[in-house]
């Protein structure tokens, strides 16, 4: 006859070998951390991607004159560029500037910019914003075109000064003259302005 001892003894040691069981096979089956390796492992590779392709530079700054020895000033806090793209160079946090005819200064500031090096345009994008004494102009995409010296701006276009307030589709603004035009794309849509 089995006692009492006997099989609290028997029942523990089956409780104890299926803890051990159910531990070991549960840690050999860890399938996060199985994932976590591969990302890991797929991180490193696109670390080593972008290291082997791109060229990082920090606090640079592009300087280009037109004909008349007017410079145009182009500061970024980070700088890539691309082997495979030997003409683009992209720029995170940007700042343009020039002086303009009158004396007064043209200040354009984006989160993001493409500098081509050959045409000397710049494409700037995310939170654009264009300073000068007259007022400011916001917009979400703006393209400088140096060999017209005129930043055109696209893409809910707000023109603020003291006075007035204007909306528009595209504006073009002179950067010798600090002349500006807004207008629609649809001729008879009109240009929203209102005076404070």
């Amino acid at each position: 006859m089995i006692t009492k001892k006997t099989k609290s003894n028997f029942f523990l040691f089956i409780v104890v070998l299926f803890s051990v069981i159910f531990y070991f096979y549960h840690i050999t089956q860890n399938k996060g951390s199985i994932k976590i390796e591969k990302e890991q492992s797929n991180s490193k590779r696109e670390k080593n991607f972008v290291e082997k392709n791109v060229t990082k530079f920090t606090n640079v700054e592009y300087k280009t004159s037109d004909d008349s020895g007017r410079n145009y000033i182009t500061k970024g806090r980070e700088a890539y560029l691309n082997k495979d793209q030997p003409n683009l160079i992209k720029l995170n946090d940007v700042q343009s500037y020039t002086k303009l005819n009158d004396g007064s200064i043209l200040n354009v500031t984006a989160d993001k910019a493409n500098y081509y090096k050959k045409s000397k345009n710049i494409k700037y994008y995310q939170n654009v914003k264009i300073l000068n004494k007259d007022g400011t102009i916001k917009a979400d995409v703006a393209n400088f075109l140096s060999d017209k010296n005129l930043i055109r701006l696209e893409k809910n276009v707000i023109y603020k000064d003291k006075k007035n307030i204007v909306r528009g589709d595209v504006a073009e603004l002179d950067t010798m003259t600090n002349n500006l035009e807004i207008f629609m794309f649809k001729e008879k849509d009109r240009v929203y302005g209102k005076r404070k």
